[in-house]
Parts: structure tokens; C-alpha cells; sequence
């Protein structure tokens, strides 16, 4: 095992957590017997490819790279990675100033006014030198781009209305695709400014580029967070990047959900934020060692615990019923 909390955790009286006490109840309906090996997470799956230990325990994420050096279980828990940063101490306008700027948020705007622009000088070419809209490209793309507005937005006219009938097929479409590029733009400058957003620091994967990130080495975490940042601190477990995070060595922390969401709920006292949204859904599994023969056992014994409720039951204990 190596530690994982919730899923594995260590305490004076041995190990607990919601993957200890799946495993125990699997292993007490298989009859068997065990004794825990507590290692850091790379030398716990150097182990498993050694095959010098039986079983993994760790909240181990499948993956098609370890699947090739390694047996696994069926899932039994859908997962993800999230980042957790510092709370950002800027104003509230300046969170905001700072939102707007992100990817998130200037995607929809540009497109949006791309999609203006383009019908803006549709409408100058079916319009010029009529009533409403000057030959000269000045003022003449000005009125035909309050007309393509709009019509997209659908507020109404005033005295702006398209005479030729180009001009008013050309809204026709506009207010069609207008309708639907606008409400989609809408719904994601929501998501953009999110209260999530606002408060941290950091809360996607753009913006970890140029950000010192730490993260547990040998994870699937680790490999994302080096696509996307050159300061990658690797730590031997997610305490130690905790660590790194309060005490202000690091900018984030990149790893699975859970176990930064047990440690930000345990210490409320530091001003930590973790993002609204899973950035990759990963599932977790037990590993083996390639062609173990324990694994179809406890794949049996596993499904029976998730069919009869039981697993529900010691989901409950850690995370609440089951959504």
C-alpha cells in the first residue's frame, strides 16, 4: 500500500481508509490472509512489475501504460484530478479583470465577434447604397455591423432594416445561427466566471504554464502536469506536497480528487482553493502482478460486494451515499 487518504490511510493502530477496508472485506469472503507493506507510491509499483508483493493498494488509476506491465481489477471507483492552489488574495474586480483573460472566457467572446464581423460585411455588400447603409466602407460596414448585432441578439431594428432580399435572407440565417452561437457563448462565460474561478488562483491547465506545480511522482497526474508547466515538483507522497502548497513552495498542487479534498476539509485554517471541475476522469482499480492468479478471485469477490450493497455501505463511510 502506500498512503492515500482517504483511501489508505495510516494510523497508530495500522491502516484504514476506504481501499483498506474494500480489500479486508474481499479478503475475509476469500479466506485469506495478509500482512500490509506500506512503501512509496514508485516503489509500490515497482513492486507490482517485480512481482515481489501479491496486490497493490493505493487508489491506483488504470491506464493503458500500466495495463501492458501489469494485471488490474475492475474498477471500482470513477476518479479524477484536480488542482488545488492558493485562494487568490486579489480584489474582486481584479479577479474578475483577470477571468476575462483567460481562455475560457476569450474563446466565446472572439467568436462571437468573428461571427459579427463576418456578417457585418455580408450585410455592407447586400446593403451599400441603400437607405440604411452608406456605399463608403465608412460608415457603411459600421451600419451594416449594427444591423448583423441585431439581428443576432435579436433586440430589434429601430430604423435599421435591411431592404434588399439578400439582406434579409442574410438575417434570416444570422438570426438562426445567431440564436444558437449566442446562447452557447452565454453558457460558457458562465462556466468562465464561475465563483470557482474567481477565488483561485488557479483553476485549469493553461494556467499552470510558467507555475511551479507539485504533484506525486510516478502518478498519471505527473505526466499531465509536464505537459502543461516546466516546475514540476515529484514528491514521494500527496503530504509532502501539501506541504509544498502551504508553505507557499509551490504555486498548485495537481493530483486526484479525493485526497485534496480530504486534506483542504481537514485543515480549514489555510486559505486553499480546490477548482470546481475534474480536469481527466480516471478509474481506480488493484493492481497485480502480470498473470497473477489472485486476480480473477477477487474481481469475483468485488462484484459480489458491489451487487449485494455491501460496497455501498463502506462507500457511505467515506464519502457519503452513493450519487
Amino acid at each position: 500500500m502506500a498512503v492515500f487518504p482517504p483511501h489508505v490511510i495510516q494510523t497508530t493502530d495500522g491502516p484504514t481508509g476506504f481501499d483498506i477496508e474494500l480489500w479486508e472485506a474481499i479478503g475475509r469472503d476469500l479466506g485469506l490472509e495478509w500482512n500490509y507493506r506500506q512503501m512509496e507510491f514508485t516503489r509500490l509499483m515497482d513492486a507490482v512489475r517485480q512481482g515481489s508483493i501479491d496486490l497493490a493498494v493505493a487508489g491506483i488509476s488504470l491506464t493503458y501504460r500500466r495495463e501492458v506491465e501489469m494485471d488490474f481489477s475492475v474498477p471500482y471507483m470513477d476518479a479524477g484530478l484536480k488542482i488545488l492552489s492558493h485562494r487568490d488574495s486579489s480584489t474582486t474586480v481584479g479577479r474578475l479583470a483577470t477571468a476575462i483573460g483567460t481562455k475560457s472566457v476569450l474563446l466565446p467572446l472572439a467568436t462571437c465577434i468573428g461571427f459579427i464581423a463576418l456578417c457585418s460585411l455580408f450585410f455592407y455588400l447586400a446593403e451599400r447604397g441603400g437607405p440604411v447603409v452608406d456605399r463608403r466602407i465608412f460608415p457603411g460596414i459600421l451600419q451594416a455591423s449594427w444591423c448583423a448585432l441585431a439581428t443576432a441578439t435579436t433586440v430589434g431594428y429601430g430604423d435599421v432594416v435591411p431592404r434588399t432580399w439578400m439582406g434579409r435572407f442574410l438575417c434570416f440565417v444570422v438570426m438562426l445561427i445567431g440564436i444558437a452561437l449566442f446562447g452557447i457563448a452565454i453558457a460558457e462565460l458562465s462556466a468562465g466566471l464561475t465563483i470557482e474561478h474567481l477565488e483561485s488562483s488557479i483553476s485549469s491547465l493553461d494556467e499552470l504554464s510558467g507555475r511551479s506545480v507539485a504533484t506525486v511522482a510516478g502518478t498519471t497526474s505527473e505526466d499531465l502536469a509536464r505537459r502543461h508547466t516546466r516546475d514540476v515538483r515529484t514528491t514521494r507522497g500527496v503530504e509532502e506536497a501539501w506541504h509544498l502548497l502551504v508553505s507557499r513552495e509551490v504555486d498548485a498542487i495537481l493530483f486526484d480528487a479525493a485526497p485534496l479534498m480530504h486534506y483542504a476539509q481537514q485543515n480549514p485554517e489555510e486559505d486553499v482553493v480546490l477548482a470546481g471541475w475534474a480536469i481527466e476522469s480516471e478509474q481506480y482499480a488493484f493492481a497485480f502482478p502480470e498473470g497473477s492468479q489472485l486476480r480473477e478471485r477477487v474481481n469475483r469477490a468485488l462484484l459480489g460486494l458491489i451487487e449485494s450493497g455491501r460496497y455501498d455501505t463502506i462507500y457511505a463511510r467515506w464519502f457519503g451515499a452513493p450519487q
